[in-house]
């Protein structure tokens, strides 16, 4: 899923992908979140962008929605 935000009138996408976590137990949930990346420019065609870490690996969302809501927070203060 892409998004075009405009966050202190700059156009940014965010791209929310899922994220399946391996279970030894199926019955552990959740077993997919999401991750989120943004860009300065659209997505593809070259555009490199950057992906929400927290530590050393990717921040994990529990839904595309939740991730949007972070990226949306976190870029204002970024911009």
């Amino acid at each position: 899923m892409t998004e075009k935000l405009t966050i202190n009138g700059k156009e940014v996408w965010v791209v929310v992908e899922p994220h399946i976590v391996p279970r030894e137990n199926p019955h552990i949930i959740p077993t997919e979140y999401f991750t989120a990346m943004y860009y300065y420019q659209e997505p593809g065609d070259g555009a490199h962008g950057e992906i929400f870490i927290e530590g050393a690996e990717p921040r994990l969302f529990e839904s595309p929605v939740a991730a949007l809501e972070y990226a949306r927070e976190t870029l204002s203060e970024l911009i």
